[in-house]
């Protein structure tokens, strides 16, 4: 019975291990699907916008080495709901801003979004 209790006890966290990592598959789908066009994960490496490493929880418009900010972006800081909202509607946001991209209408697809951002802060 013990080792029934042990062998059950590893196939359950290797299946908490295996949903996570779903997770993180779909997390950076969405943001490849979405983001990776402009946007880098890599420190220092901005593109057309800049590099989003460490967004998660910065304030917006300080991302160092990129100039092209728009300046509606001053005294933002990029918790989840601002995420949110600006992945949904950028112009609702920072009014002036220079991103141009279809938005992301599905809630769930910007809360996978969010959750690679917070991801890259942890590595």
């Amino acid at each position: 019975m013990f080792r029934f209790g042990v062998l059950f006890a590893i196939v359950v966290s290797l299946g908490d291990c295996g949903a996570a990592a779903a997770e993180d598959d779909a997390g950076v789908t969405a943001f490849n699907n979405h983001c990776r066009n402009c946007h880098s994960v890599n420190k220092g490496d901005n593109r057309l916008g800049p590099s989003l490493y460490g967004v998660f929880g910065a304030r917006a418009g300080l991302v160092e080495g990129y100039r092209s900010y728009s300046g509606s972006l001053t005294g933002l800081t990029w918790d989840e709901a601002t995420l949110d909202k600006f992945i949904a509607n950028p112009a609702g946001v920072a009014a002036s801003t220079t991103m141009i991209y279809p938005a992301v209408g599905d809630p769930a697809e910007r809360k996978r979004i969010i959750a690679f951002l917070k991801s890259i802060n942890a590595r």
